[in-house]
């Protein structure tokens, strides 16, 4: 009896992992549409007509070309991400239903899928939560669509090497150097966990405080430069900086500019294809599959959080006990 419950509850948890892991690459699929709907908008949408007759070809033809380098930036990024860092894509899936859900932090682009969709819930909740008691978090002024995509398009690069590279991967070298230990520092600017997790607990906790400390820089400077923005967008842009923060130490620099893109270029070109076309459907359901992978990862992360934390309760307990022993 107790063999066909276990059956049973084996048959309903590889159902699950089997939607939820469809939920996953659905959101990568959408992803990657997002890339041909992106050149759609600024180079063939009436957005694009609309916005050369406002600012000239000239200044819209200069823009377009810093959009195209970001953009192919942005894609051998991603192709990056589906190779690893442990598993390429193509193996998550047979790996999460063999040996559970975990896999899925083994490749970049199912982790982000995972923590973005995530993350994306927990900064609404936020966001509508400080509404209710008055803290705003404000709003940038509308400007041209194009224009604001492209600008939207190109912060992730820029903001991931001011507040990422540039603080955490330079303490990474700064505490390889001290040690004295023969590393390329491109290398660790490229994905520090890989070198600084051998300096031992001392050095990784110092980068996990740089994490923190980058983050809570990142949501100030949301409203240190007056672009719009008030005091309740410092929370969410924190909370979403210390996650960039982790995700670019254990994931490495494609991981952190794709989470920023994410937010940024995926969000956004699904809004404003919606704008160029009025019509809603695609947006309308990509929209839905984000927050249904949302919900669903949020539960699974918090799943997750409470096994890792009672194996270090229960991990804990034995080694008091065996000490008890022993004394």
């Amino acid at each position: 009896m107790s063999y066909t419950k276990d059956q049973d509850y084996s048959k309903f948890t590889k159902i699950v992992s089997l939607l939820y892991l469809a939920l996953i690459i659905l959101t990568i699929g959408l992803m990657i549409l997002s890339f041909p709907l992106g050149l759609y908008i600024v180079f063939i949408s009436d957005l694009a007509r609309n916005a050369i007759n406002t600012f000239g070809e000239q200044i819209i033809n200069f823009v377009r070309g810093l959009f195209i380098i970001f953009w192919l930036i942005y894609l051998v990024l991603f192709v990056k991400a589906i190779q690893g860092p442990r598993l390429p894509l193509n193996k998550v899936p047979r790996s999460a239903l063999n040996y559970g859900l975990k896999s899925i932090f083994d490749n970049t682009l199912s982790a982000l899928s995972v923590t973005f969709s995530a993350l994306l819930l927990i900064t609404v909740f936020i966001t509508l939560l400080q509404n209710s008691v008055g803290i705003e978090t404000g709003s940038i002024p509308e400007i041209d669509p194009v224009l604001a995509f492209i600008s939207s398009s190109i912060a992730p690069l820029e903001e991931e090497i001011i507040f990422r590279v540039a603080i955490i991967g330079t303490l990474s070298v700064i505490l390889l150097s001290v040690r004295r230990i023969r590393f390329n520092p491109l290398k660790v600017l490229w994905h520090p966990a890989r070198y600084v997790s051998k300096l031992g607990k001392k050095a990784t906790r110092i980068v996990y405080f740089s994490i923190f400390v980058s983050g809570t820089l990142f949501g100030y400077a949301h409203i240190a430069f007056g672009t719009g923005w008030e005091i309740g967008k410092v929370t969410t842009s924190a909370l979403a900086g210390i996650i960039l923060g982790l995700i670019y130490f254990f994931y490495g620099f494609p991981g952190a500019v794709l989470l920023h893109w994410s937010f940024n270029y995926f969000l956004d070109s699904y809004y404003y294809f919606y704008e160029a076309i009025k019509d809603g459907g695609l947006s309308y359901f990509a929209n839905f599959i984000v927050i249904i992978v949302g919900l669903a990862s949020v539960l699974f992360l918090s799943i997750y959080a409470l096994k890792k934390l009672f194996k270090v309760n229960n991990k804990q307990g034995i080694i008091e006990r065996e000490n008890n022993v022993r004394f």
